[in-house]
């Protein structure tokens, strides 16, 4: 979950993608803001390309004294690194260690920081008292790129969420001005390591994908961590991997002119290399997409595999679906565990259309790795 974030006091700087599309299918947002445009600010969000340095501070309170080893803390959340390095394709590091190895006392109660949904002016508390309090123990703050501030359990904030800086009010401790930090909440275990997977990519720009008010995975489903956490099948969506610069260009293939197609051998999305979408381009921030998913790596538990078949809007606000997962009429009852949408994977000899879209693939083959499909546009 994400707080805090807005256009307002950004520095008047060009935003640029980090994969520097030029294709035609590279919608394209605000920039300045999590949704799912190709092209986002990089003084509003931190880079994802390469190592990043992130500083873990443990923090408990006057009220609620820090409950166990800070190791068993570091345990549950370290295995995202190698979770991120996986989907990322190995061009993402997340280099974690403690700013100080052993619970640091914070100056105000828990509840005074917001608890579940704390508002900004909280969320900004807590990061500075933290972090402020770190300084102070000896941890240099210059040495990391993003900080993992985690509450001691049985405390009274509960919730996970990321934390943005605004240019025009900075926080600065000691020079150095701190511009991202995730504090977790007793919330971490139950989600675990991917919740620090969630909101690392709410640091890059990604927009939350699950929907904020009934029934929460009706968009996505259990495809894609920024949905449903603890989903079957949590890999980033491709369209992800390729706005963070982890899929290039001459991975993709887009279709955008009328009366035109392509056919494209997409490889997994979970696997090194190959196609990884094929697009069609619907509209000035709209496009269909299609990309392979397997059983295998981060989807090794997937309900479904096949071609998943989804739309994104880059105009769309997280929580209110800039990305929605096309349901297959024809796949097979959901077993127990899996949804609706866990299913909706295209399989060989099955087609989708949208007539009001003029849109429409067909799955042509498929062997352990690759599917091939063809895409249109009337």
């Amino acid at each position: 979950m994400l707080l805090g974030l807005t256009a307002t006091g950004v520095p008047a700087q060009r935003a640029h993608a980090v994969n520097g599309s030029t294709s035609p299918c590279a919608l394209q947002g605000r920039g300045t803001t999590v949704d799912e445009g190709q092209n986002t600010d990089y003084t509003q969000f931190l880079d994802p390309l390469g190592v990043k340095n992130i500083g873990i501070v443990y923090v408990d309170f006057p009220d609620v004294a820090g409950a166990g080893d800070v190791a068993d803390y570091y345990n549950l959340l370290s295995p995202a690194a190698d979770w991120v390095w996986n989907a990322s394709y190995g061009k993402t590091g997340l280099s974690m260690r403690p700013v100080v190895n052993r619970w640091i006392r914070m100056p105000s109660a828990s509840h005074a920081y917001g608890t579940s949904s704390p508002t900004y002016q909280q969320h900004t508390r807590y990061v500075t008292d933290a972090l402020r309090t770190a300084a102070d123990a000896g941890a240099d703050l210059a040495r990391y790129d993003l900080f993992y501030i985690v509450s001691t359990a049985h405390s009274r904030v509960s919730g996970s969420h990321t934390w943005y800086w605004t240019p025009t009010q900075p926080i600065v401790i000691k020079g150095t001005t701190i511009r991202w930090a995730v504090t977790f909440g007793t919330d971490m275990w139950h989600w675990g390591h991917k919740v620090a997977a969630h909101e690392t990519a709410h640091v890059f720009g990604a927009p939350d994908l699950y929907a904020f008010g009934g029934d929460q995975h009706r968009y996505v489903g259990g495809w894609d961590v920024m949905g449903h956490i603890a989903g079957a099948a949590p890999q980033y969506f491709g369209w992800l991997s390729w706005k963070f610069g982890w899929t290039r260009d001459d991975q993709t293939v887009c279709v955008w002119q009328n009366r035109t197609q392509n056919t494209a051998t997409l490889n997994g999305v979970e696997y090194v290399g190959g196609t990884k979408l094929l697009m069609v381009r619907t509209g000035a921030t709209t496009a269909y997409v299609a990309e392979a998913r397997r059983k295998a790596h981060n989807d090794s538990a997937a309900c479904s595999s096949g071609v998943l078949i989804y739309k994104v809007d880059t105009s769309v606000a997280g929580g209110q679906g800039p990305v929605r997962v096309v349901p297959n009429p024809n796949a097979p009852v959901p077993p127990a565990g899996c949804g609706t949408l866990d299913m909706a994977t295209w399989q060989p000899g099955q087609t989708f259309y949208d007539p009001a879209a003029g849109v429409q693939f067909t799955v042509r083959s498929a062997d352990s790795h690759n599917s091939t499909v063809n895409a249109v546009k009337w």
